[in-house]
């Protein structure tokens, strides 16, 4: 794991847990195996670049290993698919790039509390929509948080 890689990471409904090795949905536990979950950091640190099948392989065997690769590649790749709800045909998350490699596509962030530092309620932010606004600010203002786009 690269040790630029935040702590917490959060794409859609998940969030990936690098410290604990867990992934969650929607704050629940989703079962992955260490195969599948090092493949996820992977893709994550180069979250948008191709990584190559060779690049995998490299981090989930060592050099000594004798295995048949490409069959243990695939199945990491499809449970992590699995895990993900993703599909390869019309991909959310991971992109296959036949002849090259893998592509996380999806947006990547961290929790804003993570950015900011704290778990402190009240320096948390919350996430309204598109902006992010201090909890305090509700509370003793008594502003009505608005949102932007669609509801």
């Amino acid at each position: 794991m690269s040790p630029d890689l935040p702590h917490l990471i959060r794409f859609a409904p998940f969030e990936v847990d690098t410290r604990s090795g867990e992934l969650r949905r929607q704050g629940s536990r989703v079962k992955l195996q260490e195969q599948p979950f090092q493949v996820l950091l992977l893709l994550l640190e180069r979250s948008g670049e191709v990584v190559t099948r060779e690049e995998l392989s490299k981090r989930l065997w060592p050099d000594n290993t004798f295995i048949d690769v490409e069959r243990g590649l695939n199945k990491a790749i499809n449970k992590l698919r699995d895990a993900l709800r993703d599909d390869a045909e019309n991909p959310r998350f991971v992109e296959t790039l036949p002849q090259h490699g893998y592509r996380f596509i999806a947006a990547v962030g961290r929790p804003v509390w993570a950015v900011r530092g704290t778990r402190d309620p009240i320096r948390r932010v919350r996430a309204s929509g598109d902006i992010a606004v201090p909890e305090n600010v509700f509370t003793k203002t008594g502003a009505l948080p608005w949102r932007l786009g669609p509801p």
